[in-house]
């Protein structure tokens, strides 16, 4: 067999069998992540949608963001976008105001009603995510962040 950075090569087949195995545990990933999603917005405000998860969370961190500048970094819709703001709104969880150096635009802050939610929100899920972690080695946890981070940066530079 051929070697890779001395590692013994794999087969086509056993290489495909690989990608076949690392795709089920992401898609079974993705599936933790929505019900988590789902799970995050009805503690945050029973009637906030999944969807607009990200959109508060982005406004959050931000601390002031326009709704052009959320539509680039989600690549969202601006009818979409525009609805969810609206609700978040309506929610309470959102406010907008005049950009004073270009009056046609809107920036959108958090309350501290988000801020508090989001930041128990927070909490909570890092004490969940920490004790199901908690027998991991320190090993397991730096390898996880590394081969996480690489395939963040894979996906972002596609």
């Amino acid at each position: 067999m051929d070697t890779m950075n001395g590692r013994v090569a794999s087969t086509s087949a056993e290489r495909a069998e690989l990608y076949e195995a690392a795709e089920q545990q992401l898609l079974d990933f993705i599936a933790v992540i929505a019900r988590t999603k789902r799970e995050v917005a009805a503690r945050m405000e029973h009637r906030l949608t999944t969807a607009a998860l990200p959109v508060l969370g982005l406004v959050v961190r931000s601390k002031g963001i326009s709704q052009s500048e959320i539509c680039d970094r989600l690549l969202i819709d601006k009818a979409a976008l525009s609805r969810m703001v609206t609700k978040l709104e309506e929610l309470g969880l959102v406010t907008r105001e005049v950009d004073p150096d270009d009056r046609r635009v809107s920036q959108l802050l958090p309350t501290e009603l988000a801020v508090t939610r989001r930041r128990e929100w927070l909490h909570n899920w890092r004490l969940d995510l920490r004790a199901r972690m908690e027998q991991w080695s320190d090993d397991d946890l730096g390898a996880l962040t590394t081969l996480i981070g690489r395939l963040n940066l894979d996906f972002d530079c596609a």
